[in-house]
C-alpha cells in the first residue's frame, strides 16, 4: 500500500480516499445498503469493485460510460466530521503537516460514509469559532472534499471557545474530531463535555508528530509557535527531559479526563498509516 507521503503528495483528496478506503469497504455498518434502494437519486461512475449488475446498461449504450444508478434506503448513521484549523496543525513530520494528513483522513471517511449511504456533515474550528461547511444533503460527500481541498490552518487557540450548537439528529450519530488536542487550560475538556449525548458516540483523534511524542532533538535549536510566532532559543539535549515530562503529564491527564461514556481518545502518530488509523476508528465502536 502507498506510504503516507505518497498519498499525501498526490493531492487528490478523491484519489487518495478510494487508496485509502479500498481495504476498509466491509463499512461502517450494515444497517444500509447502497444501491439496492427503492428511490433512486443519482448515477455515478463506475468503481472496481462495485457489482456489475448494477451497471445502467441503457445509459452506457447512450453515452459509452459506465454508470452505477446510486439508491439508499434511510440511513440510521449519521456521521459529523470536525476539523481543527488552529495554527498548530501545520506542525509538519516526515515531509507534510498535521492538516495534510487530517484532511486525507477526514476524506476516507466521508469516503466511507457514501459508499454506505450515511448522511455526512463537516464543520470547521478557528479561531474559537465553529462553522458548519456542509450540511447532511445527497452531495455531502463531493461538498466535504470541496472544503477540506482549500482548508488552511493558521490563528492560536483561544482561551474562550464557542459552545457549538450542533443539532440532535434522531438517529445514531459518530462525531469524528480531528486535532493535536493541545490547549491552554481546560478548553477541549470543556467542548467534550458539551458535545456528550446519550445519541453521540465521539471519537477524539489526537494526530502528533514523533518529535512531539519522543522529543529526540539535539544541539541548539530555535523553537517557533506556529500559533503566535514566538521563538525561543534552547539547547535540544537539556530541553528533552523536561518536554518529555511535561508532555507525558499531559498526555496522561487527557487520558483521564475523557474516559467518559460515549467518549473515545485515539492518540495517533503521524508516521502511523493513514488507512491503519481509520481502520482504529472504525474499530473502536462496533457499529453494525
Amino acid at each position: 500500500m502507498p506510504s503516507n507521503l505518497e498519498i499525501i503528495k498526490l493531492k487528490d483528496l478523491r484519489l487518495s480516499a478510494r487508496l485509502i478506503s479500498e481495504q476498509l469497504r466491509q463499512g461502517i455498518h450494515s444497517g444500509i445498503r447502497v444501491g439496492v434502494g427503492s428511490e433512486f437519486e443519482q448515477y455515478r461512475h463506475y468503481q472496481p469493485g462495485d457489482d456489475p449488475k448494477r451497471i445502467d446498461w441503457k445509459y452506457f449504450s447512450r453515452s459509452g460510460k459506465y454508470m452505477v444508478k446510486e439508491s439508499t434506503t434511510d440511513s440510521n448513521l449519521h456521521i459529523s466530521l470536525i476539523l481543527d484549523l488552529s495554527g498548530s496543525m501545520n506542525y509538519s513530520d516526515g515531509g507534510f503537516s498535521r492538516l495534510e494528513y487530517a484532511k486525507n483522513l477526514l476524506a476516507s471517511l466521508a469516503y466511507l460514509g457514501y459508499l454506505q449511504g450515511d448522511s455526512l456533515s463537516y464543520y470547521t474550528l478557528k479561531e474559537g469559532e465553529f462553522t458548519q461547511k456542509v450540511a447532511p444533503t445527497p452531495k455531502s460527500f463531493h461538498r466535504i472534499l470541496y472544503y477540506l481541498e482549500q482548508e488552511k490552518a493558521s490563528g492560536s487557540w483561544p482561551l474562550d471557545v464557542a459552545q457549538p450548537t450542533l443539532p440532535i439528529d434522531r438517529n445514531r450519530e459518530l462525531i469524528v474530531w480531528v486535532s493535536d488536542f493541545l490547549q491552554k487550560n481546560e478548553e477541549w475538556e470543556n467542548l467534550v463535555e458539551s458535545f456528550r449525548h446519550p445519541r453521540k458516540e465521539l471519537m477524539l483523534v489526537q494526530l502528533l508528530g514523533e518529535q512531539e511524542l519522543d522529543f529526540n532533538l539535539q544541539g541548539n535549536l530555535v523553537f517557533r509557535d506556529l500559533e503566535s510566532g514566538r521563538e525561543l532559543v534552547r539547547d535540544g539535549q537539556v530541553l528533552k527531559v523536561e518536554f518529555r515530562r511535561n508532555f507525558q503529564t499531559y498526555l496522561d491527564h487527557l487520558d483521564v479526563r475523557f474516559q467518559q461514556p460515549q467518549v473515545h481518545l485515539l492518540r495517533e502518530s503521524m508516521q502511523t498509516p493513514l488507512a491503519s488509523v481509520a481502520r482504529k476508528i472504525l474499530n473502536l465502536k462496533k457499529i453494525s
